[in-house]
């Protein structure tokens, strides 16, 4: 296994062992299919498929992630996917979505102000007058605390079939914090690192680049469901203002 495929196998362990309670959002996306009567899902940064996966059984999805590796993973896990690997803002499509759903902040992923608004022009060039995005913001990052190479949890992982130690380091910038998070695999001795950043949370200069880029909010939810889990998530639903093409 080469590293950037462990790295795959390492994001899912490191999601089932410490974001369990974020699948609140896959029966609220359920919900939003059902809502919206959509047939064509695309799921933007999908990943290993933790969205993706069970929303393939009540529509036709499409998959799409940067990470070839991920993509890989997803595809063992599930054969009934369009699986495209693609960087999001040169991704051409000669079809259109009844439903764009961005989840688990992706959108925030390395996105500044000038590429959070080209993210929104792509999302509108996808969409026709019935088109639906839904791109999900956290508040999270405004507030998170700064940590240095802190011990988070040690468990087995059945995929590449030894112990692993995983530490987390936060560091936060002026618009971005940034994470590092380290795998040591006590068998093989090797040592992973997965480094991210995500932009704080602006509600004030996202509805300003919504309506800039001729997108309109038609629904926005804090939180995927009735009870105070989660309410630092955003759901924003945007159609095209000028009823698209």
């Amino acid at each position: 296994m080469n590293d950037n495929y462990l790295l795959a196998l390492m994001y899912d362990f490191y999601n089932y062992n410490t974001l369990q309670g974020q699948n609140d959002d896959i029966p609220y996306y359920i919900r939003q299919i059902d809502k919206y009567s959509s047939k064509k899902v695309l799921v933007v940064g999908a990943g290993t498929g933790r969205v993706a996966i069970p929303l393939a059984n009540y529509c036709d999805v499409t998959a799409l992630d940067f990470d070839k590796e991920r993509l890989n993973v997803l595809n063992e896990k599930c054969n009934n996917i369009k699986i495209i690997h693609e960087d999001f803002l040169k991704f051409n499509s000669s079809e259109f979505y009844d439903l764009i759903i961005i989840p688990y902040s992706t959108i925030q992923f390395d996105c500044n102000k000038h590429k959070l608004k080209q993210m929104l022009l792509k999302l509108k060039e996808l969409m026709n007058k019935s088109s639906i995005a839904i791109f999900d913001m956290s508040e999270s990052f405004n507030s998170k605390e700064e940590k240095c190479d802190e011990f988070i949890f040690e468990g087995y992982c059945s995929e590449v079939d030894d112990k692993v130690s995983v530490f987390y380091t936060a560091k936060r910038y002026d618009e971005y914090i940034k994470f590092v998070i380290k795998y040591k695999l006590k068998k093989s001795q090797k040592e992973l690192v997965e480094k991210e950043k995500y932009y704080y949370y602006n509600s004030s200069l996202v509805e300003f680049l919504i309506k800039e880029t001729g997108l309109e909010i038609i629904t926005l939810d804090s939180g995927y469901c009735n009870n105070n889990s989660f309410m630092h998530k955003h759901l924003y639903h945007c159609r095209c203002k000028n009823e698209g093409k």
